[in-house]
């Protein structure tokens, strides 16, 4: 009998981490937002179509903002992606240093029964979401604020029966979700579809969001060239 060699073709590679003693940081970005919330002018990039409900979000240049723990988040956030580019390519540390990552970064207060319907971001390659605060939890609604992630494959599911019904880890097949924690960034392939479910809370829930482009160092920001490795 010859020996069955079982690989994984399809996997979709999604990271995680926490930013360390984020207490004080989460709670400056948070007065931060809500004052620019109230006290700026409307923002100036275009709004996206995806559907939004009590949700404000701000324009797209939150990271070019010369504000220390604004500045704080970004290496946090542009370092892990960065990492993540990295070990997905297989690049090495000198070819690191000849790309550019660019990105669109902004924040997201969310108040009661506000949520952000399904999307992906065909534009980017990495995405990535950072949890200022949580808000409040509703113990009625175990669902509220869920970050959640789809499977991209669509038919996985058309037929179940006692052959597949079972399968583990990433040989299964359905969504995921969290409960962000303050200081927990996420960072997952653009293409996928997400969705923040309805929120309950009587607060805030505060995140900020990201995608990420990555350049040679001689290509121009927007060039969609790709060169490849020799």
């Amino acid at each position: 009998m010859t020996r069955l060699e079982i690989r994984d073709y399809f996997p979709v590679p999604v990271a995680e981490t926490h930013l360390p003693d984020s207490v004080e940081l989460n709670a400056a970005l948070k007065e931060r937002f809500i004052y620019w919330e109230k006290n700026e002018p409307p923002r100036t990039t275009v709004p996206t179509p995806v559907i939004k409900e009590a949700v404000y979000e701000s324009d797209f240049s939150l990271f070019r903002r010369q504000d220390p723990h604004v500045q704080r988040l970004a290496r946090f956030c542009l370092t892990n992606i960065g990492e993540m580019v990295m070990r997905m390519n297989g690049y090495s540390a000198a070819e690191m240093q000849k790309l550019r990552i660019y990105d669109h970064s902004w924040y997201h207060i969310t108040r009661r029964g506000g949520y952000t319907g399904p999307h992906n971001h065909p534009m980017a390659s990495w995405s990535a979401v950072y949890c200022v605060c949580p808000g409040e939890p509703d113990a009625t609604h175990p669902e509220s604020g869920v970050l959640r992630l789809f499977d991209n494959r669509a038919e996985a599911n058309m037929y179940l029966d006692a052959g597949n019904a079972h399968l583990s880890g990433s040989h299964g097949f359905g969504n995921i979700g969290w409960h962000l924690q303050a200081g927990q960034l996420i960072i997952f392939p653009s293409y996928l579809f997400h969705e923040v479910a309805p929120f309950w809370g009587n607060d805030e829930r505060i995140t900020v969001a990201m995608n990420c482009w990555v350049r040679e160092e001689s290509q121009a920001m927007d060039e969609p060239l790709v060169r490849r490795r020799s």
